[in-house]
């Protein structure tokens, strides 16, 4: 067995990869673009490092020893680690403007640290944010005003064009510190014509027969956060936007059950170039982490 001090060679460890993963040093030669007597030296050189055997034939194929598949085991995260550190420090090569909508329940606090990561590993991108309720959201998709968007929709209105990533419950809320009675006409607080909650609480009310009115419209989620909780009227939020002075109204919580939500991934209808997937794919890891 090789000595403490002696190190093991990344292209040495991607040559025994490649022959194991073509069965052949020749297959694996043309891959590495190296002479198959280039190949066969540095794997008996790493043979002789290690002093055991390390690839048998089987047949037409070269396989790895158990000792081989052992050493393999280690080369695997040792290449990736090994070319995922060049990945991150090499100059990107994507290029090109995407443009991003979001809805603010998604939390810009998550959001725009990712996007300056982006940024920063591909300078020769921009991504273009716009913030807008789903509805809003999702028509900009199908007008090609948007590339990509988190949008937010019912469990049953999901569809394959949907990468979904996370779910929610929704929420009849009242102010934690004056909780509304529910009289004969509820007050709402609502997004505006442009929110899919505000006509969720309108036909709600409605088909139970109950008499409602807007007190209160805003396109802000702070501003909705801030009439509830100061006790203007009811509104509706997901689990993520109750904040601190919100709390769920039991009553109506009851009377009135509510649909739960999803939170998902939609392209427009540009060609899905390579900048476009990238920041799907960061956004996708990013966002379906969070726990419903």
């Amino acid at each position: 067995m090789s000595a403490p001090n002696q190190r093991l060679s990344i292209d040495t460890l991607r040559t025994l990869r490649t022959v194991v993963d073509t069965g052949s040093a020749t297959a694996a030669a043309n891959r590495l673009n190296l002479s198959q007597s280039a190949v066969s030296w540095k794997i008996k050189r790493l043979e002789a490092q290690l002093g055991r055997t390390l690839l048998r034939r089987d047949g037409r194929r070269l396989v790895a020893t158990a000792d081989g598949e052992a050493l393999l085991a280690h080369a695997r995260r040792i290449l990736d680690a090994h070319d995922d550190a060049l990945a991150y420090f090499a100059p990107s090569r994507l290029k090109g403007r995407v443009r991003l909508g979001v809805p603010e329940q998604v939390g810009l606090d998550r959001v725009a640290p990712l996007l300056a990561e982006f940024s920063r590993r591909h300078p020769r991108t921009t991504v273009q944010l716009s913030v807008m309720q789903s509805p809003a959201l999702r028509d900009a998709l199908a007008q090609d005003t948007l590339d990509l968007a988190v949008h937010q929709d019912y469990l049953d209105r999901i569809t394959s064009a949907d990468t979904p990533l996370w779910r929610e419950s929704l929420h009849w809320c009242t102010s934690a510190a004056t909780p509304l009675a529910v009289a004969k006409s509820i007050p709402l607080v609502t997004f505006g014509t442009g929110c899919h909650y505000g006509w969720l609480a309108q036909a709600t009310l409605r088909e139970a027969g109950m008499d409602h009115h807007i007190v209160a419209e805003t396109p802000s989620l702070a501003g909705i956060q801030s009439a509830i909780g100061s006790g203007l009227g009811f509104g509706i939020l997901n689990d993520r936007a109750i904040s601190n002075d919100v709390m769920t109204a039991a009553e109506l919580e009851r009377r009135f059950p509510l649909p739960g939500v999803v939170h998902a991934l939609r392209y427009g209808k540009r060609a899905r170039d390579a900048a476009l997937r990238a920041l799907h794919e960061a956004l996708q890891g990013m966002l379906g982490s969070i726990a419903a």
